[in-house]
């Protein structure tokens, strides 16, 4: 039990720190990680029923129908990251993207191949409506990644609505929830308020935060219990659409081939390093998927 709780605190700071980096997912590192599904309906858990027996301070109750034993060590391991690698992503992200987004890359692209991988090959024939699904996603997923960003005011209403959209995207592979910050005009707002422990802007963000999560989390969950295999091909069409945001070789959020890169940087585009986490990332999908094999078997 000990055990499964750390995986989980584990994964819970693969998220976060996922999140902390614009146009990746911290719902990528849970499809990733294989609690995708369980996050969702946790999150789901959280209402009326689970409420009153809260209130009725029956907590073990409480603790088994919210599914706490696993939210738990998950929030923990993402306020985790957040607290002690906001600096630290915040400079990685700045003196190395090559590194961090060829990284992501190969867990998007080699995850992505691994659900519609496994779609497949439970159905030896699929509509083509599947596929349509997933196009969708890509084509959605593509034109989130190229929206250019607003001016929005810094006030606390705008603080909470950043909140509300930012963490459904959060829990959207595909579509990050940083990059939604951007978007808004919000991302370098709320880093430097995670940074000075800002309570007052982190709570009004947090409480946007709260409301969104308990209310998309019901529709997703819906989602995939009546339309699981459109679900699927449409969120792993969302990630691989979003590609474009984590391409590594970028100039003034232009994407470059990483020759052309070098050319016009006059700088080294640290391409075998690239190709070797590339093939690291895809290496980890595999060994999850190895796992989840062996945990089905």
């Amino acid at each position: 039990m000990k055990k499964d709780k750390l995986i989980v605190f584990f994964k819970g700071m693969a998220m976060g720190i996922a999140d902390l980096v614009p146009g990746v997912s911290g719902g990528t590192i849970a499809f990733i990680t294989n609690i995708y599904h369980e996050l969702i309906d946790t999150i789901k858990s959280f209402n009326l029923n689970s409420i009153n027996f809260l209130l009725k301070l029956n907590f073990k109750s409480f603790y088994d129908v919210t599914n706490l034993k696993f939210l738990l060590p998950l929030i923990l391991g993402i306020i985790t990251s957040i607290v002690f690698f906001v600096s630290f992503i915040s400079n990685a992200f700045e003196y190395f993207p090559i590194h961090i987004f060829s990284l992501f890359f190969g867990l998007v692209i080699f995850s992505s191949i691994s659900i519609i991988k496994s779609l497949i090959s439970k159905n030896s024939i699929l509509k083509l409506d599947s596929y349509l699904y997933m196009l969708f996603g890509i084509i959605l997923g593509i034109i989130i990644s190229m929206l250019n960003p607003l001016s929005v005011s810094n006030n606390l209403i705008s603080t909470f609505f950043s909140g509300m959209i930012a963490i459904c995207a959060m829990i959207l592979p595909g579509i990050s929830g940083s990059y939604i910050l951007l978007i808004l005009g919000k991302y370098f707002y709320i880093i430097e308020a995670l940074k000075t422990l800002n309570v007052l802007i982190i709570s009004i963000f947090g409480a946007g935060a709260l409301i969104g999560i308990l209310s998309f989390s019901r529709i997703i969950s819906w989602l995939l219990k009546k339309h699981y295999k459109p679900s699927m091909f449409f969120l792993s069409g969302l990630m691989l659409g979003s590609i474009n945001k984590i391409w590594p070789w970028k100039i003034e959020n232009k994407n470059f081939s990483p020759f052309h890169y070098s050319e016009v940087l006059d700088e080294s585009n640290y391409f075998i390093e690239s190709i070797i986490i590339f093939l690291m990332a895809g290496f980890i999908i595999f060994m999850f998927d190895k796992r989840k094999s062996e945990i089905n078997d």
